[in-house]
Parts: structure tokens; C-alpha cells; sequence
């Protein structure tokens, strides 16, 4: 049994069809509910987010759906190395904005979805610290499990578990988060295996 969190965002519906559709796309992804989270946490963080700000944390990770993306070496690559995160930043908001045109979504600023989900594992102004911080809460929330699985599997060390863990709660910019994120680090890391286990 999984020990209770010490923290979580309220689930969120989706506030526009867009949005919806955006749900519906990603729902066959293996982490469709990180991506959810990741919106819940962006509302949590700013409860009148945008639509397009909502969509891109909805949508951040969409790249890892399709084959041919960016490979990270588990054992061997720095969580920050840019040779991975930004190819798949950049991808995932190619993706993105692909499918969004597809759709002809009338008053939705496609390039400012791009935008933010282009920025989603550096930050930056107008909501990108938000999308990012929002990313974070869900990760150290939703895919501590992942990160442990790594670490049973012998993918990489607790070490660099706990290494991938502590990065995505330090990248965090936003005050608000600042209380959640420290919590669920603590939580998340306790979810590693240990050498006594």
C-alpha cells in the first residue's frame, strides 16, 4: 500500500472543449495521469490559468507518445543535460502545436501553447515558471513510483534516484510551491528502494 501523500491538488474538469480534447488525445499515454495532475497542480498554483496555459500542461510530455523522440541514458546522463531536455521540449511543442492547428481552435493562441510547453523543463516569464513548477508537483506526485521502478531495475543507482528526485523540486521558482514541493520530495524519496530494503 502506497502511503498516503502529503500533499495533492484537487482534480480539475477540463474548462473548455479544446481542453477536453486535449484529455481525450493524450489518454493513451502510460503517464496521461502525470499529465493531468500537472494541469490540476498548474490550476492549484493559478486558479484563473488560461486555456493555453492549461493546455500545455496538459499536454508538456505529448513528444514520448510517438517513436523517434530523445533517449535518456538513466544511468549515465545528468537529469539537466540539455542534449535531452530540450529536444524534447522542442518536440513536444512541434507536436503540439501540429495537432492544435489540426483542430482550428478559434481564439486559442496556438503559438503561446507552443511557447510554454517549449519551456516546460526551464521556465521562464508570463506562466512558464508555472507549467514548469506544475510539472515538478505532478513528477514528484505521480511518478515517484517510475523512479523507483529505475532504481529496482537497476536502471540507475538510488543515488542518482534520489539525484532526479531533488532536481525536479530545486528547478522550482514559484513561492507557492515551495511548501508542497519540499513535502513531496521528502515523500517521494522515501518511496526509493533503500539498501536495507
Amino acid at each position: 500500500m502506497t502511503p498516503l501523500l502529503p500533499w495533492t491538488a484537487p482534480d480539475v474538469p477540463a474548462a473548455s472543449d479544446v481542453e477536453a480534447r486535449a484529455a481525450e488525445w493524450v489518454r493513451p499515454y502510460s503517464q496521461a495521469h502525470h499529465l493531468a495532475r500537472t494541469r490540476d497542480w498548474l490550476v492549484w498554483l493559478l486558479p484563473d490559468a488560461s486555456a493555453e496555459l492549461r493546455i500545455a500542461a496538459l499536454t508538456h510530455d505529448v513528444e514520448r507518445m510517438y517513436p523517434g523522440g530523445p533517449v535518456l541514458d538513466h544511468a549515465a546522463t545528468d537529469w539537466d543535460s540539455p542534449f535531452y531536455l530540450y529536444p524534447h521540449m522542442l518536440r513536444s511543442a512541434e507536436i503540439v502545436g501540429f495537432w492544435l492547428a489540426g483542430l482550428g481552435t478559434a481564439g486559442l493562441d496556438v503559438a503561446e501553447v507552443r511557447r510554454l510547453v517549449g519551456l516546460h523543463e526551464v521556465g521562464g516569464r508570463d506562466g512558464a515558471d508555472e507549467v514548469q513548477a506544475a510539472d515538478s508537483l505532478s513528477y514528484l506526485e505521480t511518478l515517484a513510483g517510475l523512479t523507483a521502478g529505475w532504481v529496482s531495475e537497476g536502471r540507475c543507482s538510488r543515488d542518482k534516484g534520489i539525484a532526479k528526485l531533488t532536481y525536479m523540486a530545486g528547478r522550482v521558482r514559484v513561492p507557492a510551491a515551495r511548501e508542497p514541493i519540499a513535502e513531496l520530495l521528502e515523500w517521494a524519496i522515501a518511496q526509493l528502494p533503500g539498501e536495507d530494503r
